[in-house]
């Protein structure tokens, strides 16, 4: 090695461990080779999906890709970008792409779910949950044939779901995609800015009482957020959210395991017949059908997932893929199955509400505070694909780069207040609003689209395509219309 190699975090170690491999031995471990920022850094878990779906798939903007805002915060990190972008290019593992889907699919709607079952009942959520899985996973394998398709036939590089809607479609097709985007993750943000807002309304309720009026209380927690959120909308890069993406997945997966724990707990000492909890909810067994679509949401990843892939597993995408879901389902459905069975028709709609309060316990608040946390971490991840659609859109590339840049840096701030109006005007029908959120506006990405596209391009199982699309297309009226006509 030489000496600006030893020079680096790690490079002593390295050095001496290279040295003393034995005669003979000329291949060198990976883990070895790299240093330990390279190790912890994006590589191709946050990068190649995110950035690859927002800047290569979406094509948007010359801002990343050719001035200045693409230049590292520290000089210092130039070589850590450079190495990690050289072994990005062997691809994902296998390993990296279930933790990749787990992670796109895994996040706040699970919390929403305990409450879908209540609205839905027993048996027909876990029914409906089955089949929006099983739909989900067909679409998605739907979407990753057309791309297969246009990067032998057409030659196509990095098939995005957008330049698959276009190849079918024209530029319709990318529009409808994008506008479908749009809508899906504004939702998602507000969803956030919600469930954020009644957990840190409930800790200093209970835990610090200081007490003040609904209205006042929540509109003044979700202004807080704002300055919050708005340095992190700023941020131009994506791989800066690598390592804190980490931590919000660990965080959420506490949360988790706490709420799941405390409610194994409480159907142990429950009464026999206490249990208030039915099978099927003929009133509001529609609303349920929206909050199955919003939980398997991640559609818009798969094409970068897989486009990630070393070149040698990608046939294995399917069975991986196929796999990933069902482990997600089966923890799906352990996870509001056992909380609905619990408590009932006093679900919550945000379930860490059923803990006990923040003043008689402090794990109560520990989940409620890091899962907060965790969801302000995952919001400019949320917010990146819109702020990227509309700004190539509004904002057309420009030399002047300061003035230009604060431009679009206002916009993204009305952005975030924009999340931060309507999360507040929907945060006392949450259930409703996610229900809207996954009917209107993910059943489009998540069913019809995939279905219509692969009809056009691949031109066979016209039928089974169609049926589908049916389908999409009533879960998306009956979603829709029972949330709007319940609301308040």
């Amino acid at each position: 090695m030489s000496a600006s190699d030893i020079a680096q975090p790690g490079g002593f170690r390295r050095d001496h461990v290279i040295a003393n491999l034995p005669a003979g031995d000329t291949i060198v471990p990976t883990h070895i080779q790299n240093s330990f920022l390279t190790s912890i850094g994006p590589n191709n878990l946050l990068q190649s999906t995110y950035c690859g779906f927002v800047n290569e798939t979406l094509h948007l903007g010359d801002e990343y890709s050719q001035n200045e805002e693409l230049i590292p915060l520290f000089s210092s990190l130039d070589t850590f970008h450079t190495e990690t972008n050289e072994i990005s290019t062997r691809g994902a593992t296998v390993k990296q792409t279930v933790f990749t889907i787990f992670k796109s699919f895994i996040g706040s709607g699970i919390l929403f779910l305990p409450k879908g079952f209540q609205n839905g009942g027993m048996l027909f959520s876990i029914v409906g949950l089955c089949v929006s899985a099983a739909l989900s996973t067909f679409c998605m394998l739907r979407l990753v044939e057309c791309s297969t398709v246009l990067l032998h036939a057409h030659n196509h590089h990095n098939v995005s779901y957008g330049i698959v809607g276009e190849i079918a479609f024209g530029a319709m097709g990318r529009r409808a995609v994008n506008l479908s985007l749009v809508l899906s993750q504004i939702g998602f943000c507000c969803s956030y800015l919600i469930f954020v807002e009644k957990n840190i309304g409930e800790v200093l309720l209970h835990a610090f009482n200081l007490q003040s009026s609904l209205t006042t209380s929540s509109w003044t927690l979700i202004l807080l957020q704002i300055p919050l959120y708005t340095p992190l909308a700023w941020v131009r890069r994506l791989e800066y959210f690598a390592l804190t993406s980490l931590f919000a997945d660990v965080l959420i997966v506490f949360g988790l395991v706490y709420i799941l724990t405390y409610t194994v707990k409480t159907l142990e000492s429950a009464a026999p017949g206490e249990s208030t909890w039915v099978y099927f909810n003929s009133e509001n067994w529609a609303m349920f059908l929206g909050v199955a679509v919003y939980c398997f949401e991640g559609i818009g990843l798969v094409l970068p997932t897989y486009d990630s892939m070393d070149d040698q597993i990608k046939h294995k995408f399917p069975a991986i893929l196929s796999w990933c879901v069902v482990c997600i389902l089966a923890i799906c459905i352990m996870f509001a199955g056992t909380v609905y069975a619990a408590f009932g028709q006093s679900t919550q709609s945000v379930v860490t509400l059923n803990l006990p309060s923040s003043s008689e316990s402090t794990g109560t608040m520990a989940v409620q505070l890091t899962y907060s946390l965790a969801l302000v971490l995952s919001y400019p991840l949320m917010l990146y694909p819109v702020i990227n659609i509309l700004e190539s859109k509004l904002f057309p590339y420009q030399r002047v780069k300061g003035f230009w840049r604060w431009k679009k840096n206002g916009f993204r701030f009305a952005l975030v207040c924009l999340t931060a109006v309507v999360g507040y005007f929907g945060k006392e029908e949450l259930d409703n609003f996610v229900s809207i959120i996954g009917g209107f506006c993910s059943v489009p990405l998540a069913f019809i689209y995939p279905c219509i596209f692969h009809s056009r391009l691949v031109g066979r199982g016209h039928i089974l395509n169609g049926v589908v699309v049916v389908i999409g297309l009533c879960t998306m009226v009956f979603a829709t219309f029972q949330a709007v006509s319940t609301w308040n």
